[in-house]
């Protein structure tokens, strides 16, 4: 029997970022671990430039997420105003940004940004590494009802719409913990929870079904948060029904 800790996704808008080149800042079509373990870290006030509490995050536990609901992706225009790289150099250090702006000659940045609307999920973790979870799945779940700093999907102009709902689950596999969190659980005030449904999962856990799976390689393994830095790795892909265990 193993322990999961399942959290709803939900909200208006979403941004799971993607590799971004030149202006492009896109999205990830589903939660990324990285995103999930930043929740778990903001729920107990960890902070980024923390690297031993964060390196403990990504090596401490498995994720794994099944998509309810794909949503629809939008691209959103920015314009940012910054400073000319030839004045920044003429000061040691830009304290603020109202004294970057005061070194006059701005340069003016374009951006498009995707978001993922009205995206449903629910994300699933478990301990990997008995040495690295300096956290229960319970206390996490705890801290999820309390947390510390602000809750966002991806973006911090994203936050959830709804509670997360974070609860923990002992049975024998993935998908009967990711079935009997759904069963009889009203998600959405309504909302339509379809047959089949798509999963992402890690190795190391029995995910509870013999469908065929499909392996992707993903950027979203942390290796820094304050140096903002990812690793590739394996994610296992499966479309399951969900309408019996």
């Amino acid at each position: 029997m193993t322990q999961f800790c399942l959290i709803n996704l939900y909200g208006p808008m979403a941004g799971y970022g993607g590799i971004a080149v030149g202006d492009m800042r896109p999205s990830w079509p589903r939660p990324s671990r990285s995103a999930v373990l930043g929740m778990v870290a903001a729920a107990f006030g960890i902070r980024r430039d923390d690297e031993e509490a964060q390196t403990k995050l990504q090596t401490g536990y498995g994720f794994s997420v099944m998509v309810l609901q794909p949503g629809i992706m939008m691209q959103d225009f920015h314009t940012i105003q910054s400073a000319h790289s030839s004045s920044v150099k003429k000061l040691n250090h830009v304290m603020t940004r109202r004294d970057e702006m005061n070194l006059g000659d701005p340069d003016t940045i374009l951006s498009r940004r995707e978001y993922l609307c009205d995206h449903i999920s629910v994300a699933c973790i478990w301990i990997r590494d008995i040495e690295s979870a300096q956290y229960s799945l319970e206390e996490i779940a705890d801290a999820f009802k309390k947390p510390v700093f602000c809750l966002y999907l991806g973006r911090k102009s994203c936050p959830p719409a709804l509670p997360v709902h974070a609860r923990v689950i002992q049975t024998d596999s993935l998908k009967s913990a990711l079935v009997q969190h759904i069963e009889g659980f009203d998600l959405l005030y309504g909302f339509q929870i379809p047959d089949r449904v798509s999963l992402f999962f890690e190795e190391g856990i029995d995910p509870g079904f013999d469908e065929p799976v499909m392996v992707i390689k993903r950027r979203d393994n942390i290796l820094s948060r304050s140096r903002w830095q990812f690793s590739d790795r394996n994610e296992y892909y499966a479309r399951i029904s969900v309408s019996e265990v």
